[in-house]
């Protein structure tokens, strides 16, 4: 199922490929205020700041932390600051397929 995603505070080095592969899935990369599930670059030192920003403004909305840093710490850190999964770099097309396909069934549950 297409959904709208936004990326946010991704470098262009994360941000070309996973753009790439969302379209090509069928999702359109879509502004923040017009998302449906927001990708957040969790390589800024203010990852937990921005989560929390995003729940305030956006609330309801499943944020997915994505990091070149695939560390327990920091995934169960974004977790707990109430983000809807965590994606360490590098990524292959079906782990963002299996991914999004688990956040929205999520997102349909609540």
């Amino acid at each position: 199922m297409p959904a709208k995603i936004a990326l946010s505070a991704l470098e262009e080095d994360l941000a070309a490929p996973l753009r790439a592969i969302l379209r090509r899935q069928g999702h359109q990369v879509a502004p923040i205020p017009s998302a449906e599930i927001i990708f957040l670059g969790g390589d800024d030192p203010r990852y937990r700041q921005m989560l929390s920003a995003l729940a305030e403004h956006r609330p309801g909305i499943p944020v997915v932390l994505v990091t070149r840093c695939p560390d327990t710490r920091r995934w169960l850190d974004a977790l707990e600051l109430g983000a809807a999964d965590y994606c360490g770099a590098p990524f292959e097309p079906i782990q963002i397929e299996w991914l999004l396909n688990a956040v929205i069934r999520q997102a349909k549950a609540a």
